[in-house]
């Protein structure tokens, strides 16, 4: 997970994978510090029977384990399932806990689209620009090509573009999201990009030599970028 932890309770002999992650946890703390870091990518398939038999088996944690089945067989939600997991050992602080079931509030009551777009909205936020583009690419494929989310989709597209510099790209796609959202941020937007884009190609001379300056580059961005829809 990248730093050390003290771990109070028995380490697996057998991790629990991470799917998505590629990740191998072996200890209760190292789940938490995961949940803590990823909070935005968990998903309700976490609440599963076998993370809970690995919590009673592997980490040899029945109570927690017991604890985890009753709240799931109740119907919890998963803030709430997530909650009673991080308090099974001192890595969380309570507010950091509460921070993580507040994250996970965002997403109750929302179609399966409305949550990927948030936690790809969050990526977004985070400025992971890369991972960002290809999840706006992937809902955009889902939603309808002419419906006001699929504009500010284009629109979030479009500033992630922009985080990586390639404003031709971000200009395409907020002259797509105006066309569908009619906002008139999504249009200077666009127009802005257009400067922009022009702006950054360096002459011949100046290409050969060193590219343009890095502090004008960042100079851009920091202006250029702006919240997403």
């Amino acid at each position: 997970m990248g730093k050390l932890l003290l771990c109070s309770h028995s380490l697996a002999s057998v991790p629990y994978y991470i799917e998505n992650m590629a990740l191998n946890i072996y200890s209760l703390e190292e789940m938490c510090c995961y949940l803590k870091q990823n909070i935005d990518l968990i998903e309700p398939s976490f609440m599963d029977g076998e993370l809970i038999l690995w919590i009673e088996t592997e980490l040899k944690l029945p109570a927690l384990a017991k604890k985890l089945e009753k709240r799931k067989r109740e119907g919890c939600s998963l803030g709430e399932f997530v909650a009673v997991l991080a308090s099974g050992c001192s890595y969380c602080k309570e507010e950091e806990i509460r921070d993580m079931q507040k994250t996970l509030a965002d997403f109750e009551d929302k179609s399966e689209l409305e949550c990927r777009k948030i936690r790809t909205d969050r990526l977004l936020q985070k400025k992971r620009y890369g991972a960002a583009v290809a999840e706006y690419r992937k809902l955009l494929a889902l939603c309808g090509a002419d419906s006001i989310l699929a504009g500010n989709i284009y629109h979030n597209l479009g500033t992630a573009y922009a985080g990586l510099f390639l404003f031709e790209e971000a200009a395409d796609c907020y002259g797509k999201a105006f066309e569908r959202n009619k906002n008139p941020v999504s249009d200077s937007q666009k127009k802005m990009a257009l400067e922009l884009s022009m702006e950054i190609r360096p002459s011949a001379e100046q290409e050969r030599l060193d590219g343009p300056p890095q502090e004008t580059l960042w100079q851009w961005k920091e202006t250029y970028l702006r919240n997403c829809k």
